[in-house]
């Protein structure tokens, strides 16, 4: 399955002044698509910091990255002049950016959310991508998006606020990529069980993964006396060619699992009635 990484760029997020949404939104909507997270770094809005955070994932070889964040108008957005750095290109003015810049202001201004286009020094900037890039639209806001390939890596640019990158990604981002890529399908299902200790049921999931390499089973950790009381949930998850194999695999493995955290004297409570699956079966 194809993998990605991600980065996340502001001094906000380190502070703790914010807190990140944007790669909760990338990671749930990626693995949903069929795609494998493999990491995610949050570098400061510094062009060092940047630089280098974009040279390490490249150096993971991803088949694709998404950024978030360092596309505004102010100086502190240096994400694209930092890709330009890391990738060794100019940044350049282009004309397409520039059209998706003014016509937003046009919107805007039309739709009465400002007087007057602001200055021009920021427009611009917010034009000027990175060499070969290209721009994408932004239906919420004023920065557009860039996509651009480096090596074997497929690389987007998103803005930081979070309405604007989720319609980037829904309008743009998600099509492209489920269009280029064949991810096939990602299913998951879970079972909760009655544990005053979470570290009872390490044995039993120690001895289903090992039969079933291809399941991801986590138990998800609750704080004292919750597991207990109100239950412990563990998933099972799995990326397969196609919906049956998805639910075949799964739903063997859970089995599997219950038989086991029963004969362990352990009470499963609630086997999900559903599950949730995403992706695109296999051609």
């Amino acid at each position: 399955m194809p993998d990605c990484s991600l980065l996340a760029v502001g001094n906000e997020l380190l502070s703790g002044d914010v807190r990140d949404l944007n790669l909760f939104t990338l990671s749930r909507r990626l693995t949903h698509a069929g795609f494998t997270v493999t990491q995610a770094v949050i570098a400061r809005d510094a062009p060092a910091s940047i630089v280098d955070s974009i040279r390490f994932l490249l150096a993971q070889d991803p088949d694709v990255i998404i950024c978030s964040g360092g596309l505004g108008p102010t100086e502190d957005d240096l994400t694209l002049s930092a890709l330009a750095t890391a990738l060794g290109q100019d940044l350049l003015d282009d004309t397409e950016a520039r059209r998706m810049v003014e016509g937003q202001y046009e919107h805007l201004m039309q739709q009465g959310y400002m007087t007057q286009r602001g200055p021009q020094v920021a427009r611009e900037k917010m034009a000027r991508i990175p060499q070969g890039a290209s721009p994408l639209p932004n239906p919420i806001g004023t920065a557009p998006g860039v996509r651009l390939k480096a090596g074997k890596s497929l690389i987007y640019v998103l803005p930081g606020v979070p309405a604007e990158l989720e319609a980037i990604l829904d309008e743009t981002v998600l099509p492209e990529l489920c269009e280029r890529f064949t991810t096939g399908i990602w299913m998951e299902k879970s079972l909760h069980v009655h544990v005053d200790d979470e570290a009872e049921v390490a044995a039993p999931l120690r001895e289903v993964r090992s039969r079933y390499p291809a399941v991801y089973l986590k138990s998800l950790a609750r704080p004292f006396p919750a597991a207990g009381k109100e239950g412990l949930r563990i998933i099972a998850s799995t990326q397969a060619e196609n919906a049956a194999s998805a639910d075949r695999i799964v739903t063997a493995a859970l089995r599997e699992l219950r038989n086991a955290l029963e004969e362990a004297g352990l009470r499963v409570v609630e086997d999900d009635a559903g599950c949730e699956s995403a992706g695109r079966e296999s051609l």
